[in-house]
């Protein structure tokens, strides 16, 4: 899928080749960058295509995908240059009206560039869709590598949240029974090791771009975001609603030192007595009220789409099975916290290296909303993580302090 082009030529070669017309989607940022010399090359070899330049601070909102479509026709082609608002736009636009779709990255900022789902913000809060991957993705190294430094801090931040995502997935596949790809898992992992090992060296950008597409990849075979996105994907999307405007890697970055350390406390917690935890019980009017606060313009949606869970959790018999299985796995468990444990150290060492604060009031993110985004944001998606284990357990508020 990815194919390394020096020039752009492979690019040009491949749209002459062609029947529909090119659609070059950019944004005043990625124009300068690439858009305009890729333009330069379709009027040399006469290739006829259209051009729309977005905002250079275009999110991947219903503003922006409306005004997209308007001038998307069925003949063309999208060729979206740029990183994550614009490629999201571009994917979910050709699932939609059924378009080809090729990716020209300009940065090493995000995992979305192969994904199968793009990542919009529908109603001021971020939600995984269904959307297409690109046939190819032809990137330029030295594009890459000059990128802005936030941008590969952003990519490193969201990679690096792939060992609290493996770590949920594994989780969810003991406790909820929910089919594990271990292949895939293996994949993501070994490219997550694989970068991490790469800091200050001359191929750092290279192998985080392939890491990053290689997670867009393996999304795309277990047809869902689990390879990619856990609990700290979904801090880092509260924090998104909460109006924090800064790049999404970054909030994941962070997010995910969090989420690590939620996995420390498990060992803290005696998973051999869980009969401690069996008369807990979410009152639910009060947990109503509780979302009507923590989730306002939305508050109905989130409530409906989380009454069954909180239900089901109060339910005796599941509460009483549910804590056995844990207390059966209770090893396997504490394993996949000291795997992710282990990783710890060298995850903040190569933070320090790239110069990626962990400091939250760094990136001016409020303690408080770290807080409150660790006890809500299990809320945003029907997804076993360790926020929900936590949650079950009637543990989660108190954590959200400790952390």
């Amino acid at each position: 899928m990815l194919v390394w082009d020096s020039s752009y030529s492979n690019l040009t070669d491949y749209i002459k080749n062609q029947k529909e017309k090119p659609f070059l989607l950019v944004d005043e940022n990625t124009y300068e960058v690439a858009g305009r010399e890729i333009e330069s090359q379709l009027k040399k070899l006469n290739i006829d295509y259209d051009l729309l330049i977005l905002p250079g601070d275009a999110h991947a909102d219903e503003k922006h995908i409306c005004k997209v479509m308007l001038h998307v026709n069925s003949n063309h082609m999208m060729v979206s240059i740029g990183s994550g608002s614009l490629t999201d736009i571009a994917r979910f636009i050709s699932y939609k009206m059924n378009l080809r779709f090729l990716s020209v990255p300009t940065a090493p900022s995000m995992d979305g560039y192969a994904s199968s789902v793009a990542a919009l913000t529908i109603d001021n809060i971020k939600t995984t869709v269904i959307a297409k991957t690109p046939e190819k993705i032809f990137a330029r190294i030295d594009v890459i590598k000059n990128a802005p430094e936030i941008l590969k801090k952003a990519g490193f931040g969201d990679l690096i949240g792939k060992y609290t995502a493996l770590s949920d997935w594994k989780l969810a596949n003991i406790l909820t029974d929910e089919p594990i790809n271990e292949k895939v898992y293996n994949e993501m992992y070994e490219a997550c090791e694989n970068t991490l090992k790469s800091i200050n060296k001359p191929d750092f950008e290279k192998l985080l771009l392939e890491a990053l597409i290689k997670s867009g990849e393996l999304m795309a075979i277990v047809g869902n975001s689990r390879p990619a996105s856990g609990a700290e994907h979904h801090i880092a999307h509260y924090l998104e609603f909460l109006g924090y405007d800064i790049f999404h890697g970054i909030k994941v970055g962070i997010s995910t030192l969090y989420v690590i350390k939620l996995y420390e406390k498990l060992f803290e917690i005696d998973l051999d007595n869980t009969n401690q935890y069996l008369d807990y019980e979410v009152d639910i009017e009060p947990w109503k009220e509780e979302i009507k606060v923590n989730f306002p313009q939305i508050s109905e949606r989130i409530i409906k789409e989380n009454l069954e869970r909180m239900k089901e959790f109060n339910n005796p018999s599941f509460r009483r099975a549910f804590l056995e299985k844990i207390k059966l796995n209770k090893d396997k468990i504490y394993l996949i916290a000291e795997k992710l444990l282990n990783k710890k150290e060298e995850i903040i060492r190569a933070y320090n290296e790239l110069g990626f604060s962990t400091n939250p009031q760094d990136w001016n993110i409020k303690e408080e909303d770290i807080k409150k985004a660790i006890q809500y944001a299990l809320y945003i998606r029907d997804r076993f993580t360790i926020l929900t284990l936590y949650q079950f357990l009637g543990v989660l508020k108190n954590l959200s302090n400790d952390v």
